[in-house]
């Protein structure tokens, strides 16, 4: 008798061990698609941006999922989940019923965004330049000599402008990095990222009148000088004329718009 319920009491709990394997194996499966999934919409949010930032998708093009599937090869889910981050960067906007697509650029909000840009970026700069160490000095230094060489070659980095943003944001990074504000640090930060989409589009705007490596040049040697006054104007005019180009061609592509009606 002891021994027929000894071996009950294994067969019950060896049953109870198989199912929770069961379910743990289950739950495997279920986060290792959840992830695929995350990772598939990570690669369809950076795949859109890009191509949006580099003029590829433009203004107001509709951004339909069975066009973006077969662009990019990935599932509605993901490009959906993908869009709806899009949508937070306001580099989508979604139509009501009609779905998304690539928001527009206006002068009103170039000179919005440029002008925010600017406030944040001067006022990290004049904290960061007199906190600065010897290992900032070294960070300045070493992604502005890596920026510097692309912008001296042939087109000024324009053919290559996804590597030319990464280097320019390093950059300017290295220049704040420390102000020794989180907030401050992280609303610069956001500021740079909405940035993005006019700054790329000045570059290949002004490519041919604008010598944007010797602005570069003269932000770092104020930088190094300890310079704090002259580095804020400096910034301000690097940022402005960026502005400036932006809206002159936003204006100019508007007033050659066709009319409606």
């Amino acid at each position: 008798m002891l021994l027929t319920a000894d071996i009950s009491v294994w067969g019950n709990r060896r049953m109870q061990m198989q199912n929770a394997a069961f379910n743990a194996e289950g739950e495997t499966r279920e986060l290792g698609a959840d992830s695929m999934e995350k990772t598939l919409s990570g690669r369809g949010y950076r795949l859109l941006r890009e191509d949006i930032l580099a003029g590829n998708l433009q203004p107001g093009q509709k951004l339909k999922i069975e066009m973006l599937r077969e662009r990019y090869g990935i599932g509605a889910g993901p490009l959906r989940e993908a869009l709806a981050r899009l949508a937070g960067d306001h580099l989508v906007t979604l139509q009501g019923q009609r779905g998304f697509v690539v928001a527009r650029m206006s002068a009103r909000d170039a000179q919005d965004i440029g002008d925010l840009r600017k406030l944040l970026e001067a006022e990290a700069l004049a904290r960061s330049i007199p906190r600065g160490d010897r290992a900032w000095e070294d960070r300045v230094i070493t992604s502005y000599h890596r920026l510097e060489r692309l912008e001296l070659s042939a087109d000024q980095g324009v053919g290559q402008m996804a590597t030319w943003e990464a280097l320019n944001a390093a950059f300017h990074e290295a220049l704040v990095s420390a102000a020794g504000s989180l907030w401050l640090a992280r609303l610069r930060g956001m500021m740079f990222h909405h940035h993005e989409r006019y700054r790329r589009f000045s570059r290949v705007q002004t490519a041919l009148t604008r010598d944007i490596h010797l602005e570069h040049r003269a932000l770092m040697d104020a930088a190094l000088e300890r310079d704090a006054a002259r580095a804020v104007a400096v910034i301000r005019v690097h940022v402005q004329r960026t502005t400036d180009a932006v809206i002159a061609a936003v204006t100019e592509a508007e007033q050659h718009a066709p009319q409606a009606g």
